[in-house]
């Protein structure tokens, strides 16, 4: 109703005026007939379209309405769409209504390309804009059939683009990656048959750009960089577009660990920036993209610990802000990096101004970027020692957390249920061919069957047919019945074994935080015992912490979610940052890390199992270690197979007792030995094998790789 008054209040303000102030240049008289007219107009309406001439298209479509017959339904849905396209950028609700009057006048004229084009639009408004989602939906189907039984390239490549947003909206990656790559098809096919060239070919050098930006938002650098490096070459002077291509390919660089080279790109962006758009002023507001690589390069230190760096970036972003740029999204971003920067660097009074800013636009931002900014509250007040307040915003912090978690499989599972939809309409073609074979063996046989003892011994031969279809039929589904049945019990014990060990197992340490902040209420005037209360509290949270991590990773290789991506992995830069992650526990046993690992070596592995296993070896050689000892960490090479090795001094450990613990963590409701039975779980994944040796003093634990797959 509330779009239909807008609407209807839209055509009252600009109609009227539309129909006093004919377009101009345009000439009434020179056109004997209405339909002349409108021709015209029409003409006029895609050429400002083209031009994109917004506004103009806008009053000249205001002005057409007013002279169309109501008959005239061809003429009723252009221009109606020309006035969606027009409030596509500034009201959404209004663009959809017109929108939807275009497409419903089309199907009344009965031009199929008049909807398509409507539905095209209409599933861009639906997804970007909130409280559409039936319709959109159901738009989505539509345009999915029209895109499967269409021939036109230019058309299908409009509709990708389309279903692109949609599965982007959902969170789909898999389908909108589909998508993007069918896109790419087809102006593959169009550059082969030389339908396009120079500046034209700029949509496939976008579409390059915006697959790397997907599996950049996959963390996966090496596939990005796999597409924007040949995006380039088909940029030529669609200068906004090459902007892009040294943002994504600066931000592939700091996923591989490379900031020189990411450096190189992020001076070409700022370069080219400002050759197109001037220095940043006031008067200028396009610096936001160079502003989005300052948050990423200070992303990357602050994730590897150099907080000065990140600080630098921070102030450069910081001179962008509120004069060359003005996007809210992008303000709350730099607010909230900011603070996570300054919480990092226990400036929490400077971090908490900033982050109380990006707090303000609440859920507009995205539930995981509000989420973030939650959390960094919480740090903060609990760096000022406002525990109240942070356990406050901790409270908000959570349930966000769970509905993303929520999401996630809710994603999961509707990727499943769409490629389990799939296989079952393939069935159901393949059991309709089989009863139509079956139809035309009937129709032989009782054209052939003249005498009775050929329809006897036909009937006879059905019937056995049938009975051993009937028999074969029955027994898959009892097969299947057993196999569902067993899975079901398995993921009943996985589920209670799951909650036992969260009852046995974590309910000791979050009790042991819960009383750590029911002592710091107390009034302690002892500064000594303020700061051991403080370090308990941290260590006691830190293991909490660490003890879900293992925990929802054991959980998602029970569940057979996890699947690894074996790909070739140089193993000194995968490895540094979880030495970075536990140079703490280092430091506070004043152990030394030797690591003789060979500059260059590479594995096949999955970059997370690795870095998952190297990390719990090594907490535990940590822990084995005595005080002043040295952790040594080597590779070697034998029958072309890469390995591993972790030497502690510490206590012996055998490969009897590894598996020993792996076995107890499989079969009791404990978390202990969770750690190794990760580490042997993920090493099976990914067909690695590990060795534990006992030696005279200490324990060698050996990872072998696999040869390439």
């Amino acid at each position: 109703m509330k779009n239909a008054l807008l609407a209807l209040l839209c055509f009252v303000t600009f109609g009227g005026v539309a129909a006093q102030q004919p377009v101009p240049g345009f000439d009434a008289t020179k056109y004997k007939t209405s339909k002349e007219r409108l021709k015209a107009l029409s003409n006029i309406c895609d050429s400002l379209n083209r031009m994109e001439a917004y506004k103009e298209t806008f009053k000249t479509a205001r002005y057409a309405l007013h002279i169309t017959p109501a008959d005239d339904y061809y003429n009723l849905s252009l221009f109606n769409f020309y006035i969606g396209v027009y409030y596509q950028g500034s009201n959404g609700d209004s663009s959809i209504v017109y929108l939807e009057k275009s497409v419903a006048y089309a199907r009344r004229a009965g031009n199929s390309k008049r909807v398509i084009n409507g539905l095209e639009r209409l599933l861009y408004m639906y997804s970007a804009m909130d409280g559409y989602a039936g319709q959109r939906d159901k738009t989505a189907k539509e345009v999915h059939y029209i895109v499967d039984t269409i021939r036109n390239d230019d058309t299908k490549q409009n509709l990708y683009n389309a279903l692109n947003k949609y599965y982007e909206t959902l969170g789909r990656r898999e389908q909108q990656m589909n998508m993007l790559l069918a896109e790419l098809e087809i102006n593959k096919k169009q550059l082969a048959l030389g339908k396009f060239e120079g500046a034209d070919s700029a949509n496939m050098g976008v579409c390059y750009i915006n697959i790397g930006a997907l599996y950049l938002e996959l963390k996966q650098p090496r596939k990005a960089l796999e597409y924007l490096t040949p995006s380039k070459e088909f940029l030529y002077s669609y200068r906004n577009a090459i902007i892009h291509y040294y943002k994504n390919t600066a931000n592939a660089y700091l996923q591989l660990f490379q900031p020189g080279m990411a450096r190189i790109y992020y001076d070409s962006l700022t370069n080219l920036t400002r050759e197109e758009y001037g220095p940043p002023t006031d008067k200028n507001n396009n610096w936001d993209i160079r502003m989005l690589a300052d948050l990423s390069f200070a992303d990357y230190y602050l994730s590897n610990k150099q907080v000065d760096s990140a600080l630098l970036y921070m102030n450069i972003a910081k001179s962008l802000i509120g004069a060359s740029v003005t996007d809210t999204i992008y303000i709350t971003s730099f607010n909230y990096a900011m603070g996570q920067t300054l919480v990092a660097a226990k400036d929490y009074v400077a971090a908490l101004g900033y982050l109380k800013n990006a707090e303000k636009i609440g859920l507009d931002q995205g539930p995981e970027q509000y989420g973030n900014v939650l959390r960094e509250l919480g740090k903060c007040y609990s760096g000022t020692g406002q525990w109240q307040q942070a356990a406050l915003y901790y409270e908000k912090y959570l349930p966000i957390r769970d509905s993303l978690y929520a999401v996630d499989i809710q994603k999961s599972m509707a990727d499943a249920e769409a490629k389990f939809q799939n296989k079952e309409k393939q069935q159901q073609i393949e059991a309709q061919q089989k009863d139509l074979g079956f139809v035309r063996k009937q129709r032989l046989w009782f054209i052939s069957g003249l005498l009775l003892l050929g329809i006897i011994a036909t009937m006879l031969v059905v019937f056995y047919r049938n009975k051993k279809r009937t028999a074969d039929v029955l027994d898959d589904k009892n097969k299947r019945l057993s196999q569902l049945n067993n899975e079901l019990e398995e993921a009943n014990h996985t589920k209670a074994k799951l909650f036992g060990i969260i009852g046995h197992d974590l309910r000791s340490p979050v009790k042991q935080v819960y009383q750590f902040l029911k002592l710091q209420k107390l009034n302690v005037h002892n500064e000594q015992e303020k700061a051991e209360r403080a370090a308990k509290m941290e260590t006691a949270t830190e293991s909490l912490l660490e003890t879900m991590e293992d925990l929802l990773l054991w959980s998602k290789t029970q569940m057979s979610t996890l699947k690894p991506n074996i790909q070739p992995v140089e193993l000194l830069p995968a490895l540094q940052p979880v030495e970075l992650l536990l140079q703490l526990h280092l430091e506070e046993k004043n152990i030394r890390l030797q690591n003789n690992i060979v500059a260059g070596t590479i594995v096949w592995a999955d970059e997370n199992f690795l870095q998952t296993i190297y990390r719990n070896l090594l907490q535990n050689a940590i822990k084995a270690s005595a005080p002043g000892e040295m952790i040594i960490v080597n590779t070697s090479i034998q029958n072309g197979k890469t390995t591993l090795s972790i030497q502690n001094s510490g206590s012996a450990f055998a490969q009897e007792d590894f598996e020993m613990q792996v076995q107890l963590g499989r079969t009791m409701q404990t978390l202990n030995g969770l750690g190794l039975q990760l580490v042997q779980e993920l090493s099976e994944k990914m067909k690695a094998t590990v060795l534990f040796t006992s030696l005279p003093q200490g324990t060698l634990v050996e990872v072998t790789f696999p040869l390439e797959s």
